[in-house]
């Protein structure tokens, strides 16, 4: 769908200290870049048709363009492309690891994409534990306490197949969308955040979802409210590269693809809030009491929804979780299992978005209910 387009536009944007989809650096970026998929003669046409759709439709300077790609002096890169042919598993690492020994002032390493260049089964976590965390973190990580990590790392990844076309319309783009890369659980749990790009039903259009961690980007849809998506394009001039969608694209897909699942994601976001509310209500149980108190049916006051959706809505606000949103509440290991506290954010947000329920009324339910607490 066009996913090292994406890479190199994001790279040249980012190198400039300007915002590429939403995703805006601290401050121009030394980026290497590591794929697998095209030649020298597609990285140079990506290249161009990105350089003139950023100078024709975003105002960039062509100049800084040439300048921060080293095309008339590569020692003025700030982005170049880096050759890892044959590498895969601990010997790609080592490579990554020999490529920030030689150029220490890499901010960014993007990969391109990881199954190049993994080399075992996505879908054992062991493997990819190994992988992630007793390979690349030493490479990649301060070892002590100061904060000085050596660079970050981007990894494109491919979905799984499609489910059938009954299911596909909200494939990606729901509360776990974090989830959709093809593999273990442990890829979204190494990683500090995770983008999920996925096509909408308008052909051309798509959305570029923000799964874990979202909310530090601070998105807004066109109506002024917090969102997690935002709306990309291919562009429609006859040149590759990306543009992000106009409002009148967002409210197009909204009653393209959105009106059916409205009733749903308002329930999601008030099951959030109620999730909050009982913790603030009964701090320090576990993730069972406030399950159970949320489960009751509706005519007795409850959610009515499963114990294990109420549980995915408070891995949702548990500050720090996998594919959390919000940092809510946070999570607090105990020799009785773990417990849950508000944190100052989550009294912040309970002022704001009030409960629906008589949650007082329901965790009694919860305690009686409960066993061997």
């Amino acid at each position: 769908m066009g996913k090292s387009v994406f890479t190199v536009q994001a790279a040249i944007c980012w190198s400039l200290g300007k915002a590429a989809f939403g995703v805006e650096p601290v401050r121009p970026l030394k980026i290497a870049v590591i794929q697998a998929e095209d030649d020298r003669e597609e990285v140079g046409y990506f290249r161009n048709c990105v350089t003139r759709g950023l100078v024709d439709e975003f105002g960039f300077s062509e100049a800084d363009i040439r300048f921060a790609l080293g095309w008339d002096d590569p020692a003025t890169a700030r982005v170049f492309f880096h050759k890892a042919v044959g590498k895969c598993g601990q010997a790609f690492v080592e490579e990554v690891g020999a490529l920030l020994d030689e150029r220490p002032d890499i901010d960014l390493v993007i990969v391109n994409p990881f199954q190049s260049y993994f080399g075992g089964d996505v879908n054992k976590n062991n493997e990819l534990s190994a992988f992630f965390r007793m390979w690349l973190d030493p490479e990649i990580k301060d070892p002590g306490d100061g904060g000085n990590d050596r660079a970050a790392v981007m990894f494109m990844h491919h979905t799984n197949k499609p489910p059938n076309v009954k299911e596909r319309e909200g494939w990606g783009v729901d509360m776990f969308a974090a989830y959709i890369g093809a593999g273990g659980a442990e890829i979204v749990n190494w990683a500090r955040a995770i983008l999920s790009l996925m096509p909408a039903k308008i052909p051309g259009m798509f959305r570029l979802c923000a799964g874990k961690r979202g909310q530090r980007l601070g998105w807004e849809d066109v109506s002024g409210k917090t969102s997690y998506c935002k709306v990309l394009k291919h562009a429609e001039n006859g040149n590759v590269y990306w543009r992000e969608g106009t409002p009148e694209d967002e409210r197009e897909l909204g009653i393209a693809t959105d009106r059916a699942d409205k009733e749903d994601r308002a329930d999601v976001k008030q099951g959030l809030v109620e999730l909050l509310h009982a913790v603030l209500w009964d701090p320090g149980k576990g993730p069972y009491h406030y399950a159970k108190a949320l489960a009751v049916p509706k005519d007795a006051g409850g959610l009515g929804c499963s114990e294990d959706t109420a549980r995915n809505y408070l891995r949702l606000i548990t500050a720090g979780a996998r594919g959390s949103k919000y940092d809510w509440v946070e999570e607090k290991k105990t020799d009785f299992g773990n417990r849950f506290e508000a944190t100052a954010e989550g009294r912040s947000a309970a002022m704001v978005h009030g409960s629906r329920l008589n949650i007082p009324k329901l965790l009694p339910v919860a305690k009686q209910q409960e066993v061997g607490f």
